[in-house]
Order: C-alpha cells, then structure tokens, then sequence
C-alpha cells in the first residue's frame, strides 16, 4: 500500500498538478483498482477527466459529464461523498474507463474535491470490481485527501484565471499607449508641417519688411517706429518657432521608434539646454521592452527631468538605465533644492496643489505598466526617482 504522504508529493508538484500522480495514489492508499479524477468544466457546466488510473486513452477526453447527471454529477453538485455497491454507469465510455465487462458492476466511492469556501473543483471516484463496498472510514479519510486535491485545483485555476486578465489587461494598456503615442505623433507632424513652416515663413517675410524700411527710417520718423516694430514681431516669430519645435521634440521621438529606447533616452539629455544631464545607460546591454513599456518609461524620463528643471532649481542631473536581473531599473537624480516627500504625496491626494502634478503622472505611468516607484528626496539635498520594471520572459 502506499505511503498517504505520497499524495503531498503528487499535490504540490511544481507547475500543473500531476493528476495521474493524484489517481494512483487513491488506488493504492485504498486498495482499490482504479480511480477518475473529474475536473469541474465551470463554463460548460461538466464534468472533464483529468486523469484516471489506469489510463484511459481516448474515453478520457470522450467522457462528459453534465452537473447534476448520474451519480458523479450530482456529488458535483450536492457536494456529499456517494458509495455505491454493484453499480453500472449508463455512459459506454465510463464502463470502458472504469474496465467493466458487459454485465459487470463495480464499488464505488465519489468525494467532492472542494476548494476555497467549499467550491466543488472536482469529484474523485475510486472503484473497486471486486464486491468490497467502502465504508463510512473510507469515505471520511478520501475526503481529506480530496480536499487538498481540490485546493490545489482550485488555486491553479484562480492563477489561470489572474494570468488571462493580466494578459488581457496589458493588452488592453499597450493598445491605449499605441494609441496615444500615434496621437501624439499625428499631432506633432501636424504642427512640424503647419505651424513651424508658417512661422518660418512669417520670420522670412518680416525681415525682407525690415530690410524694405531700413532705407527710409532715417529721413522717417514713422518708419524708424515701423522698423523697431518688425523687429520685434520677428523676434517673437523665432522665439515661437522654437519653442514649437521644442513642443514637437516633447510630444513624440523619432529615436524611441527607429532606435529604441537607450537612443531616445540620450537624445532627451541633449534637449534639455538649462541641465547638464550626464546619461549612464550601455546601448548594448541588451534593454529589450515591449513597445507601450519603452514609450511610458520613456515620458517617466521626461517628466521627471522636466520637474528637475521647473521646480529643483538644478544644475546637474544624472539619467541612468539599467537591466538589474528580471528588472528594467530608470534613474533620474539631480542635485536640486529637493522636498518633502510625504508632504507632497499628501497634497497630490488632496488635489489642493498642482506644484507636484508631475510626481503624480509618473505614479500613475507606473501603475499602468506594473513598475515600482521610489522617490527619495529631503529638502536642500536633491531628488531621486527611481522606477522598476518587472521584466517577463519572452
């Protein structure tokens, strides 16, 4: 007879239970001569073979059962362990499964395999051909046994369950992010062939003006003025031609699509005029990150330089990125005026402030791509912000 704890080696095997492990364990442990483990099909409303013992070939994946039909689908559903003497199942396939010759009958006992809150997972059905019927003992002790079974069954299927909606969900999140980055790159094209090719031209136009005046603004009083207005009417073209093109570099990098994320990372330190961003990354260590990933920590980059400039009052700061084992690991350190973190979390959650608006954009960029964020700062002594991304296998 086999050792019981033999069922603990069957049950907690890694990966996916071992199920034909689960069945020879019952046959042995109850003398029987053989076992079927049912598995509850929730959708269909069935019950499926998990495994049987012996094997059953094809009348394991042909047997059916419906809830509440025939002996094992009403324990399925009432939940109370069933023995039977001399008992033959209607099913042809369940005859074979369980080894009948026509005429034959066998004992049985059916227990419920129950999860969490008494879930019923699964039935475990042990048989006997010879005329040795199962006692209360028997159905009390199977019972146990079926219950660990049915944890086990039922915490697979729950992670099953948690891995199609974390599937769906970063789907659903790479979609949105695809999606605002197209937006943000139509928008940026848009302004790229309309608004900076109008205002070039407008600074053309308005310096072929003031070259037009300069022959009459010194006998003309009123074309000196004219003159002096032009001029600054074309500084305030270029200024606004440049601050445009600084807009279109902050909605959309060319760099992040052709060559990835290290690239667009070191082109970001070199349009940021007002800091000395020294970049610490290895273009060839090998950062390989799903599309969504490297354009959301790329904005986390740029918001957190961007509140380096506007509010640390900092001249240097370091961007670092690195792969740390499973993890992406983004850095972004300055030497600022720095602030108090836990009162800056506390007016983010009262709204009543949108001085660390940005704080709150890189918590939220976090969140939606499954990464940790850290934020070390104290009041004259800078501000580091670090974001971790779990890396999953390709």
């Amino acid at each position: 007879m086999t050792d019981p704890s033999a069922l603990h080696d069957a049950v907690v095997t890694p990966g996916t239970v071992d199920l034909g492990g689960v069945a020879r364990v019952f046959t042995d442990v109850f003398e029987a001569d053989g076992t079927v483990v049912f598995v509850v099909d929730p959708d269909r409303r069935q019950l499926e073979v998990g495994a049987s013992q012996p094997p059953g070939g094809v009348d394991e994946r042909d047997l059916r059962i419906p809830l509440g039909y025939g002996v094992t689908g009403l324990v399925a559903m009432n939940g109370r362990p069933v023995t039977l003497v001399d008992d033959t199942p209607r099913n042809r396939a369940h005859q074979r499964l369980l080894g009948l010759v026509p005429g034959g009958t066998v004992c049985r006992l059916c227990v419920p395999a129950r999860g969490i809150g008494s879930a019923i997972v699964g039935v475990i059905a042990i048989h006997r051909h010879r005329r040795v019927a199962f006692t209360d003992a028997d159905a009390h002790r199977a019972q146990r046994f079926a219950d660990l079974v049915g944890l086990r069954l039922h915490a697979e299927s729950l992670l099953e369950a948690a891995e199609e909606h974390r599937s769906q969900r970063d789907h659903l999140i790479a979609h949105a992010t695809s999606a605002q980055e197209a937006e943000r790159r139509r928008i940026a094209g848009d302004l790229h062939d309309g608004v900076t090719q109008a205002l070039a031209s407008l600074a053309f136009h308005l310096s072929a003006a003031d070259v037009g005046l300069s022959a009459l603004a010194d006998t003309e009083p009123s074309a000196a003025e004219a003159k002096l207005q032009i001029q600054s009417a074309r500084r305030l073209a270029c200024l606004a031609y440049d601050e445009t093109r600084v807009a279109i570099s902050g909605l959309h990098s060319l760099l992040l699509d052709d060559l990835g994320l290290v690239a667009a990372l070191e082109s970001l330190t070199k349009n940021v005029p007002q800091l000395h961003i020294e970049l610490r990354g290895d273009p060839a260590a090998g950062i390989e990150l799903p599309d969504h990933c490297a354009a959301v920590l790329y904005r986390i980059a740029q918001e957190a330089i961007n509140n380096s400039v506007k509010h640390a009052e900092a001249r240097h700061a370091v961007l670092s990125i690195r792969r740390v084992g499973d993890a992406v690991v983004l850095r972004v350190s300055d030497d600022g005026i720095g602030f108090d973190v836990e009162k800056a979390r506390a007016d983010a959650r009262s709204a009543t402030s949108e001085e660390h608006y940005g704080l709150s954009s890189i918590a939220e960029r976090c969140a939606l791509i499954g990464a940790t964020l850290r934020i070390d700062s104290a009041e004259g002594r800078g501000t580091a912000v670090t974001v971790e991304l779990p890396v999953r296998p390709a």
